[in-house]
């Protein structure tokens, strides 16, 4: 259909217009009229086709992606920003989808029509074809000399489009904080200035695809001179009609425009290539806490018992956080952890959870190798909850269900009891049915902890860290959510992480840490009576405040 037209425009000239045929006039209409339904009808198909080939493929890509960041590990999603992610799941597939929807029957179409193009302007005049083929080398030439410049201005684009897009979905994300900070207009200039460089970086990209595109078109007004020229000549001295003129014209106009669409084309991989290599380097990401192909499921019943045998561990920093530590927890114990900021807690329950690999000895869970398990067996069995406790934006009940989803009612009531969170349940105006919006924000810090508490009650685990997961508690309340718990748990291995001693008296073993070593360890009674550290930090937080002891000597 493509090439159809330009002959009948020579027929049309060189036959129908000098005889003045209304008949052939006619025929020659509906020609053309049939050749631009056609090619509407076609063209139409090939877009609904194309469209709908390539949001499949970019769906399915994107569960691969989704699929692969659940897999990565810790040490990934605590360095990267959530609007980094958030931009290659988005922008970096909707640019694929965008760019790459056309591309491949364009390149197609494109490769066909040179190909039958300079096929029909050799037989039309093959002098003047040769006239113009030399000019087409001139476009890998400029392909060339810009090849690796649109490539860095691309990368550079999507660089400072994510960093603009990860600095909002912070700023959004803590709005209120900028504003008690009284940081918004520091906000506001830190956001101009990622906005001028994506800008600036856009305007890079843009100048020097225009620049491509100048040099190109020069090459096309030289095949038009040359083509009118030449052709203009031909006809002169009769080697050529009128219509031969105009046909070889328009061919080759239909020359370049292949050509034409090859840049268009080589400028729209330049732009995707840059999102394709960003969703490849997070595909390719090989987890840093990976699980073996001969993995085994942890046996049950599962005691409980955890063993850490000259454990070595440091962040990325390098900085030694665990120095040859040896610890064991026996089935069943209630364990705290106590030591002074940085003295290593939280290492130990990331480890022992497997967050990270140990990067020296090895961790133990009922005589067994962590790291030769199956890592939902040890998800399933070992319940680990932060500080900042994790809800989402469903129901009360909806997120509680999630630590087991077969959970009765009587149960959910049992672990709302164990949690502490009766008066809430009653409080709520629709009862276990009420949305806790998103991140449990219309809940208090405390009410967030204990509905992360009563989750972790629900999943049933054989060994439960709790690290600082009831800071924002008040000491009376901790002691009961921990005493409840213990009870709840009786048969289970529970570690405290907590810097409230005194609700923690009761444990039968205390393990004081400092500087990544135990110091000591024993029960309340016992450290009490030989460990200077232990003693400091009990102290230092059951002394008064200087409020309480002003109204204290005032009585």
């Amino acid at each position: 259909m493509f090439l159809l037209d330009p002959l009948l425009i020579k027929w049309l000239i060189d036959r129908i217009l000098p005889r003045k045929d209304f008949h052939l006039l006619f025929v020659a209409a509906a020609g053309f009229f049939g050749i631009y339904v056609c090619r509407l009808v076609l063209s139409a198909l090939s877009g609904v086709v194309s469209f709908r080939t390539v949001q499949d493929l970019v769906f399915r890509i994107r569960l691969s992606i989704l699929g692969q960041i659940n897999r990565l590990s810790t040490d990934y999603h605590e360095s990267t920003p959530v609007g980094e992610k958030l931009y290659r799941m988005e922008q970096d597939f909707d640019q694929v989808a965008e760019l790459g929807s056309s591309l491949v029957p364009y390149a197609l179409q494109t490769t066909f029509n040179a190909i039958f193009v300079v096929g029909t302007m050799f037989v039309l005049d093959f002098k003047l074809t040769c006239m113009v083929l030399p000019l087409v080398p001139l476009f890998f030439v400029f392909r060339r000399y810009f090849d690796k410049r649109l490539r860095g201005a691309s990368d550079s684009a999507q660089r400072q489009s994510s960093r603009e897009s990860s600095f909002l979905q912070e700023h959004l994300a803590s709005v209120v904080q900028i504003q008690l900070l009284h940081q918004e207009k520091s906000q506001t200039k830190a956001f101009l200035e990622r906005a001028t460089a994506r800008v600036e970086a856009l305007n890079h990209r843009n100048l020097i695809e225009i620049l491509f595109r100048t040099s190109y078109m020069a090459v096309i007004a030289l095949g038009t001179i040359a083509i009118l020229g030449y052709g203009s000549y031909q006809v002169f001295v009769g080697a050529l009609t009128v219509g031969g003129l105009v046909a070889s014209y328009s061919y080759m106009a239909r020359l370049f425009d292949p050509l034409n669409a090859a840049v268009e084309i080589y400028s729209r991989l330049n732009r995707m290539s840059t999102s394709i290599g960003r969703i490849l380097e997070v595909i390719e990401m090989a987890p840093s806490v990976d699980e073996r192909q001969d993995a085994v499921y942890l046996p049950s019943p599962v005691r409980g018992y955890v063993d850490m045998k000259d454990v070595s561990f440091s962040y990325r920093t390098g900085q030694p956080v665990l120095q040859e530590l040896d610890l064991k927890l026996g089935g069943g114990e209630k364990v705290a952890l106590v030591g002074v900021s940085g003295s290593g807690k939280s290492t130990i329950a990331k480890l022992i959870a497997r967050l990270y690999d140990v990067n020296q000895g090895a961790v133990y869970i009922d005589g067994i190798d962590v790291r030769s398990l199956r890592l939902d067996s040890l998800r399933t069995k070992i319940c680990y909850l932060m500080q900042d406790a994790v809800l989402f934006d469903r129901t009360l009940k909806e997120n509680l269900l999630l630590g087991r989803a077969s959970a009765t009612i009587d149960e959910l009531r049992r672990a709302i009891e164990v949690a502490d969170l009766e008066e809430l349940l009653h409080r709520l105006p629709m009862g276990w049915d009420t949305p806790l919006g998103p991140r449990g924000n219309a809940l208090s810090g405390g009410e967030r902890q204990r509905v992360a508490l009563a989750r972790a009650a629900l999943q049933h685990p054989s060994l439960l860290l709790l690290d600082e997961s009831t800071s924002a508690l008040d000491a009376p309340s901790e002691r009961r959510v921990f005493e409840r718990l213990a009870q709840h748990f009786p048969n289970q291995t529970i570690v405290f992480i907590s810097h409230r001693i005194s609700a923690l008296k009761w444990v039968d073993q205390i393990v004081v840490l400092n500087q990544g070593m135990i110091e000591d360890h024993g029960t309340h009674e016992q450290l009490m009576r030989r460990s200077g550290l232990y003693i400091g930090l009990h102290s230092a937080v059951s002394s008064p405040a200087p409020s309480e002891k002003y109204y204290s000597s005032a009585e």
